[in-house]
């Protein structure tokens, strides 16, 4: 899912500028001989759009990760909290995939950070690529990643894990890239954004241990 952050700074900081542009008018009309701040009139509407763009931008660096666009641990929780009170009114069911990058240490040791980096970004825009318009895609940790899936199964949802991890091992020719999975699901394995998070955690695990045997 794309979310949209409500980025509103611009629109607010023009239009107070742009109010304090006619009060600023208005009072060089009342009084003439304060004539010369009349250029500031000018001012006020660029000053403004600045100090909105300004806001607009911290509040997208509290929401998203800087390296690969996804929603942060912050934004994630919100969103997953959300979710969870929308599948508890409708009845409807809410699965959760926690992703781990396979052998991201030997990645950054071998090739460089500035390769670890571009492997992240590759897990990240395949991701992307392959959840629907509702799903929710999170970078929570160095090489962790979370899925949010409303209405999915568990069924379904290994087979969007299976998907992913089949264009994901198709990005880059450098090395393998992989990565282990763990699903939970709601009410099944827990019915607060701590308990799925643990569960999903601990089923990736599990995972990676049987891959590494």
């Amino acid at each position: 899912m794309k979310i949209n952050p409500r980025n509103k700074g611009k629109l607010y900081g023009t239009f107070i500028g742009l109010a304090v542009a006619v009060i600023c008018i208005a009072y060089c009309y009342l009084l003439p001989q304060m004539w010369h701040i009349y250029i500031l009139s000018l001012l006020y509407i660029p000053i403004g759009l600045w100090i909105g763009y300004t806001y607009d931008r911290i509040n997208h660096l509290a929401s998203f990760d800087t390296l690969t666009g996804a929603a942060n641990r912050r934004m994630l929780i919100q969103m997953l909290n959300r979710y969870l009170a929308h599948a508890d009114r409708s009845g409807t069911i809410l699965s959760l995939i926690f992703i781990d990058v396979d052998k991201f240490k030997q990645i950054n040791d071998r090739y460089g950070h500035e390769q670890g980096d571009f492997a992240l970004q590759v897990v990240a825009k395949t991701i992307e690529a392959n959840v629907r318009s509702t799903d929710v895609v999170g970078r929570i940790g160095g090489d962790e990643f979370v899925i949010l899936c409303p209405g999915l199964s568990r069924t379904q949802s290994a087979g969007l894990v299976q998907r992913i991890k089949n264009a994901v091992s198709q990005q880059t020719r450098k090395y393998p890239l992989g990565f282990s999975a763990g699903i939970s699901v709601y009410p099944e394995d827990g019915q607060t954004a701590d308990v799925l998070l643990c569960r999903a955690d601990e089923f990736m695990y599990r995972n990676k241990a049987i891959k590494a045997t």
